[in-house]
């Protein structure tokens, strides 16, 4: 297997989103296009043949022109999300009027350049059985497969503090993703108030890459800020529980399953595990308002052998069913038996 790196810029930036109003491309996918990507995904096109192109998400979609007129192979997208319904539930929850309305525009965008991504596809191969659905709904005659994500088992594993959790909870995510940025506010305006009321000891640490200013600059009382963190696991099993609180989305949330390999005992509104085989109470716990939200929380710190009964049940779900050997031979299996 070989890969060839690429530097370019994808960052959203305040100028090339109002610049692109007048485009009529949607900016979610359109700052993806590079002349530098393009001109080594040419390079190789024309160099080497291939039995499959999987274009990885629709952002790469952008490409594909310029693969179909180089490559005679056919051509899979790997859909990680329907991604229209993403903003669309996005939009549901954003109180900003002037967000809203540029939102609009460029979902209205996404959603036509979605459909017609997926109408030239020879196939798609969504992440969830949900997303696969919704792909067949949009068009009726597309080829599709439903495939998790994986975790390497070996890699993965679960592992204690080595010297006492850091905090109580912890929440770890990329902030270049709005849905993360809606869900922590969500989390730090109406749920945090009930933890502290109920429990004024009790402890959060916020973590990720791209974090706006004004998470950065927090400044409150049990909260810890962490916008460097260069060890993904030692961070989330640094904290005794981990939390999702995310209200929009699509797919499967990797950072689900990555914490179920951990062993770690999550709490998560039901969008936020949309996409993975757990149950909560089980392998996970759920919660949508505020208050299951905070209640989950606030039962699971007093019960610590739950929490660990919970984690372990985790990481035997992913062994049972996100395993990356066996997810990578469906998936050739896939391919040779219907594209090949």
């Amino acid at each position: 297997m070989n890969f060839h790196k690429v530097e370019v810029d994808t960052d959203v930036k305040p100028a090339g989103a109002a610049i692109n109003l007048i485009s009529g491309q949607p900016y979610h996918v359109s700052r993806f296009y590079q002349k530098r990507y393009a001109a080594k995904l040419k390079s190789l096109l024309q160099s080497e043949s291939f039995d499959i192109v999987q274009i990885e998400g629709l952002s790469m979609a952008v490409y594909y022109d310029l693969v179909k007129s180089l490559s005679k192979a056919p051509i899979v997208l790997r859909a990680h999300n329907v991604e229209h319904q993403i903003w669309e539930r996005h939009i549901s929850n954003q109180s900003d009027i002037f967000q809203k309305t540029y939102l609009r525009i460029q979902v209205k965008r996404l959603k036509k350049f979605e459909l017609e991504s997926l109408t030239k596809m020879d196939a798609v191969v969504a992440i969830t059985d949900e997303d696969e659905t919704g792909f067949k709904k949009l068009v009726p005659k597309l080829k599709t497969n439903s495939i998790p994500c994986g975790i390497d088992l070996e890699k993965t594993k679960p592992s204690s503090a080595l010297e006492g959790y850091k905090s109580d909870i912890g929440y770890l995510a990329s902030f270049d993703w709005m849905p993360n940025v809606q869900g922590v506010e969500w989390f730090l305006n109406s749920v945090w108030p009930i933890l502290k009321k109920a429990r004024p000891e009790i402890t959060f640490r916020l973590g990720g890459r791209h974090m706006p200013n004004h998470l950065l600059n927090l400044r409150e009382d049990g909260i810890s800020i962490h916008p460097d963190v260069p060890d993904m696991a030692e961070f989330v099993c640094g904290s005794r529980l981990a939390v999702i609180p995310l209200l929009a989305g699509s797919g499967m949330r990797i950072k689900i399953i990555e914490n179920m390999a951990l062993g770690k005992c999550q709490v998560s509104t039901s969008i936020g595990a949309e996409g993975v085989q757990v149950k909560s109470g089980h392998d996970i716990l759920l919660g949508d308002t505020p208050e299951e939200f905070a209640n989950q929380i606030l039962v699971a710190l007093s019960n610590p052998k739950r929490v660990d009964e919970i984690g372990n049940n985790a990481r035997k779900t992913i062994e049972q069913n996100y395993g990356n050997e066996a997810l990578g031979k469906r998936l050739l299996n896939f391919y040779e038996n219907q594209l090949c």
